[in-house]
């Protein structure tokens, strides 16, 4: 029989595996337009955590935005390890490090697909465009193998 870690390794490659397999079948399904789903999947999470924790998640700055969601999805969630916020004018980097559904963001990587399932980005998205009122254009994920950081980066438009 399993030990209790050894059912959470577990589990937590199936629940990768699973994301990346309703990832990909919604890609295949409907190209670029799968990645429509973020704001309102982000939406939904930030909801969700308001209501589990019993606070709201708004702000004024970008900056104050995001590191509360960095907190939370660290502190009370426990789905990253550590993270990171870099704002510079409209650039926004978002290091992560520690994140629970590494390997399947890894995966729609490799499969050439945007990783649109990644947690950390959906929020931030639907934080800065639905509690914000600011537009946050996508630009990437990058991926450090040997740190197991992600970059996550958004332009703000204007």
């Amino acid at each position: 029989m399993a030990t209790m870690e050894e059912k959470k390794l577990r589990q937590l490659k199936l629940f990768n595996d699973l994301i990346f397999g309703f990832a990909k079948g919604l890609y295949d399904l409907f190209g670029e337009s799968a990645l429509a789903t973020v704001d309102t999947i982000g939406e939904d999470i930030l909801e969700e955590m308001e209501h589990e924790l019993g606070l709201e998640i708004h702000g004024e700055d970008p900056q104050d935005l995001l590191t509360e969601i960095e907190r939370l999805l660290i502190d009370e969630y426990g789905l990253v390890k550590y993270a990171k916020l870099v704002i510079a004018d409209h650039e926004i980097d978002m290091i992560c490090e520690g994140c629970l559904l590494w390997k399947a963001t890894g995966d729609l990587r490799a499969e050439g697909i945007p990783p649109f399932t990644c947690v950390p980005m959906m929020m931030a998205a639907a934080a800065l465009h639905k509690r914000l009122g600011r537009k946050a254009k996508f630009v990437s994920i990058e991926q450090d193998l040997e740190k197991r950081l992600c970059d996550i980066d958004f332009h703000l438009m204007d």
